[in-house]
């Protein structure tokens, strides 16, 4: 046989651990500001979130759209829509320069600016390659120096100002590897990074060779 409670016994109970789960889950007025508060920041956070990933949706939609109106475009056509250089050219001062102050130039310097098809400098990213020739030299010896430039490399020689913006290139002497005539070709090589496009440019310059110690 069971014995039962009192039902006065049995509330009396049921009250007691209510109490009692009523304490254990009471939280202090300032640890439920601070939870507050932190979930306050979480959802201005999350808010935040939520308009960065739509305007990045946003530019990816217009991005797409331009690359969809270019690829109704024939692939010449394409490419002509865009402002890219079309042959490059060099600007005056380009030549010898000294560096030392002893008698002699130290290498040559080239100011080389791309040139779009409305015959604009621009800006341009891609690759430089510089090659000084010594024309009067046999074919298999005449080059004097070669210079590779990448496209990041290339980028922190723009010089970019009021008047003047080009790629400002200094070719210096090999050391022990002195030009012997005064009259040098360089032949430049750019390639452009947006369209692959080759684009080459060459001139000569009279320079200022070194005069060497006599041999005794």
């Amino acid at each position: 046989m069971v014995n039962r409670l009192p039902a006065s016994v049995a509330m009396l109970c049921s009250a007691g651990l209510l109490l009692a789960a009523g304490c254990m889950n009471t939280v202090s007025a300032e640890k439920f500001q601070t939870t507050q508060r932190e979930l306050q920041l979480t959802q201005e956070k999350n808010k935040q979130l939520e308009n960065q990933l739509a305007e990045e949706q946003q530019a990816v939609r217009t991005l797409q759209a331009q690359v969809a109106q270019l690829r109704g475009l024939g692939d010449k056509e394409a490419i002509e829509q865009l402002v890219t250089p079309v042959r490059l050219e060099f600007a005056r001062l380009s030549g010898g320069y000294d560096t030392d102050g002893k008698a002699g130039d130290d290498g040559i310097v080239l100011f080389v600016q791309p040139i779009d098809r409305d015959g604009h400098v621009i800006k341009a990213a891609g690759s430089l390659t510089v090659t000084i020739l010594d024309p009067l030299e046999p074919p298999n010896r005449n080059v004097v120096a070669r210079y590779n430039f990448t496209p990041k490399a290339a980028r922190k020689l723009w010089y970019g100002r009021l008047m003047t913006n080009h790629f400002s290139i200094r070719c210096p002497w090999p050391t022990g590897q002195l030009p012997i005539h005064n009259e040098l070709t360089a032949y430049v090589v750019f390639v452009d990074l947006l369209t692959g496009r080759q684009i080459t440019a060459q001139k000569a310059f009279k320079v200022s060779l070194p005069i060497l110690p006599q041999k005794n």
